[in-house]
């Protein structure tokens, strides 16, 4: 019974094409775990790992009402299976998910639409309760024919198994600006283990360095009548663009990179800026092919003012500096 109702939900997110329908689907999904859920998802087992913090498993948990996000995610890993699947009518596809949660939100829900001969699956997470979760939503569900195994681990220092080649890695372990939480630490460790024609999601990440007025760009709260599709939102018409900061996807740690720094060059600050005084950073996610967020389509695209340049009045130039060795974060140094 669960199952049927699950595959006409997750039906209706990947038909889904208007931003009403998208939230329509996305709440359905969001009112069926709370329904199947007898667990108390905890908000106290939050982790500080070197990386980042790791979300409880209620903070895991509130991420599916991140309506546009779930649905966007959900839309492009399936793509991801379909180019997979097609792409060899008889092999498994292998998945590893890092960073679960207590829902499994971005593959769980799809497991109905594929056969269960050609889905084999690791899902990780830190917080065993997340993992517990979801082996009872397995249960409940009834996809126990699937081949579903649970790891407690920390995804940033995961070792891959020799004998697990992966086709398809998932990670959304994000917060705006890619701050405070763990995505480009896990990206990294996860990407250098993975084969040349593997597909890792999200599959690109873009940070850009503008100069606007922080309080009249769009900026998505948690009042769901606020959601809004991309053409819909109204940028700040004054934003001055300077550049894009860095790149994340599989090339840029594909290759041997232990630095946990990203800097950018120095940068000349304008001379004047009542219309645009704010240091903003702006994040646009290509989760794969063509289904992407943009700004302020979700909490993780939100943007992100860094520095008041009415505060730094003396100085002429700028660099930026992404530092995710420990929480990450962004510093700045000036000239």
């Amino acid at each position: 019974m669960y199952k049927q109702e699950l595959t006409i939900i997750v039906k209706s997110i990947i038909a889904s094409n208007t931003v009403s329908e998208q939230i329509e689907s996305a709440q359905q999904l969001s009112r069926f775990y709370k329904k199947l859920t007898t667990y108390s998802h905890s908000d106290e087992n939050e982790t500080i790992v070197s990386g980042g913090i790791a979300l409880s498993s209620s903070g895991a948990a509130d991420c599916v009402e991140d309506y546009l996000r779930t649905v966007s995610f959900i839309k492009g890993i399936y793509k991801a299976l379909i180019k997979l699947l097609n792409d060899s009518s008889e092999k498994k596809v292998n998945i590893l998910y890092a960073g679960c949660g207590p829902y499994a939100t971005l593959i769980l829900p799809l497991l109905p639409l594929f056969d269960k001969e050609r889905i084999n699956a690791v899902l990780i997470d830190i917080n065993a309760s997340s993992l517990e979760s979801v082996e009872n939503l397995i249960s409940t569900i009834d996809l126990r024919e699937y081949n579903l195994q649970m790891i407690e681990s920390n995804a940033i220092t995961y070792n891959i198994p020799e004998d697990f080649i992966v086709d398809l890695a998932i990670s959304e372990t994000m917060h705006y600006a890619l701050t405070r939480e763990p995505q480009v630490a896990i990206s990294r460790n996860i990407i250098r283990q993975l084969p040349s024609r593997a597909i890792f999601i999200p599959q690109e990440i873009r940070i850009d360095l503008a100069y606007s007025f922080f309080d009249y760009e769009p900026y998505l709260k948690k009042v769901i009548n606020e959601v809004k599709g991309y053409k819909e939102l109204q940028p700040y018409p004054n934003k001055v663009f300077v550049d894009r900061l860095f790149t994340i996807n599989k090339e840029h740690f594909g290759r041997e990179n232990h630095n946990s720094k990203i800097e950018s060059a120095f940068y000349t600050l304008p001379a004047t800026f009542e219309n645009y005084p704010d240091l903003c950073l702006f994040t646009e996610i290509t989760i794969y092919d063509d289904i992407e967020l943009k700004t302020a389509e979700s909490y993780i695209t939100n943007p992100y003012c860094l520095v008041s340049l009415y505060g730094i009045q003396d100085y002429s130039e700028i660099k930026l500096i992404y530092d995710f060795d420990d929480i990450p974060k962004w510093l700045y140094q000036l000239k």
